[in-house]
Order: structure tokens, then sequence, then C-alpha cells
């Protein structure tokens, strides 16, 4: 068995029943076959066998995970998750050449998943309801911001596509039609901060890494 500090992973929480860990960007958080142990639930089996997944972030996306040690923990996190209790915020940088302020508030769309891609439509999809806290300007570009967004649901691509659908679409995302290629060469997607109740707690608490060493500079 592997030893923890093989895993290569910031773990900001632990509990004998959860973890709270830092996923790089460029790592897949679960593959459907993984011979080369590359995703991130594949390392964590290394030192914690027993390890399942409530939730999931996009290759590209870095942040928070919650990892479940037990399948106690699994079933509590899986019903807080349906339940909307989890409160996740996350930090992207967007071009935004037009005013950002326009982009603050609740927004809510539908979206359908066609082809690996979120779309947004007039009717059917499904709900998601995305919240703009704040914005300041890139410090190393006047026509790009960094906004921390709550998301109040988590759909497929939801941050990406609407975020585009707004006119401010995040930096270098191909995908959805600000870059031309698959570089991803300053695309910025990160799980920043999660309001959540750990296995078994009455209240909830707060996890976030203030002093991230790899998070981008923000004004």
């Amino acid at each position: 068995m592997a030893h923890r500090d093989d895993l290569e992973l910031s773990i900001l929480w632990e509990t004998p029943h959860e973890l709270v860990l830092v996923k790089p960007a460029g790592m897949a958080t679960e593959l459907t076959s993984d011979p080369n142990g590359v995703s991130l639930i594949s390392r964590i089996r290394t030192t914690f066998p027993d390890a399942k997944l409530p939730h999931r972030l996009d290759r590209v996306t870095r942040g928070l995970v919650v990892v479940a040690r037990t399948d106690e923990a699994i079933v509590w996190h899986n019903q807080q998750i349906r339940r909307g209790e989890w409160e996740k915020t996350y930090l992207a940088r967007v071009s935004a050449e037009a005013n950002p302020d326009r982009l603050l508030g609740v927004h809510t769309l539908h979206l359908r998943t066609v082809r690996g891609r979120a779309e947004v439509v007039r009717s059917g999809g499904k709900q998601v309801v995305t919240e703009i806290l704040a914005w300041a300007v890139a410090p190393d570009s006047e026509s790009e911001a960094h906004v921390l967004i709550r998301l109040l649901t988590g759909r497929f691509h939801q941050i990406r596509a609407t975020m585009a659908h707004l006119g401010a679409p995040l930096v270098d995302d191909w995908l959805y039609g600000t870059s031309p290629g698959r570089e991803h060469e300053r695309f910025y997607l990160e799980h920043a901060a999660l309001r959540f109740r750990p296995h078994g707690a009455a209240t909830a608490s707060i996890v976030h890494w203030r002093g991230d060493p790899e998070r981008e500079p923000i004004a």
C-alpha cells in the first residue's frame, strides 16, 4: 500500500469517514477504464482502498473534492447533495470586455447535454441556477476578470455554459468557443470553497485553502 505522502495531493480535511483534497487541473476525477491508475480516485485508493466519490470535477477544473472513506459516508454525502445542502463556490477567469457588473446576481437557465456539450434551451432540459457574487479585473489583462461564482444547482458544465451564454466565457475554453484548440493554456476554473456537513455532524463546516499556492493571483 502506498504511503499518503506518495499521493502528492494536498489533503485539507480528514476524518475517519471522509477527506477533502485538492484535485489538480488536467487530472480526471474518475475514468471508466484506468489500467494505469492516472485518475484521482485511482491514486487515492492506493492509500484509501475503500474510497468513493459523491461528486466529481471536470478534468480541466482544479479544486476541492470530497472523498468518502466509508459506506456510511458515501450515503451521507449523497443525501446532502440531493437535498441541496452543499454550498460550492468557484473562482473563474472570464473574458469580460464589457462592464462585469452586469454579470452580478442570480441567473436561471435550462441546459441540455448534446454530444458532450451543455446547450442553453428555451424548453426542456434541466434547470440550472448560478449566482455570481463578485468580480475583479484580472491583474494581467484589463479585458479579463476573475469572478466568484456560487452554484445553486450542480449540472454538467453549468459554469462554462452559463458564462458563455452571458457573454463572458471562460478564457481559452475551446468547447464553448473562446479558443481554437484544446490546449487550455490559460483556462482557469477552481472549486475554491465548500460548505458542507461532515459525516454525523449537526452543523456545517467550511473548507477553503486561503494560502493555496496554485491559485491564480487575483486583484
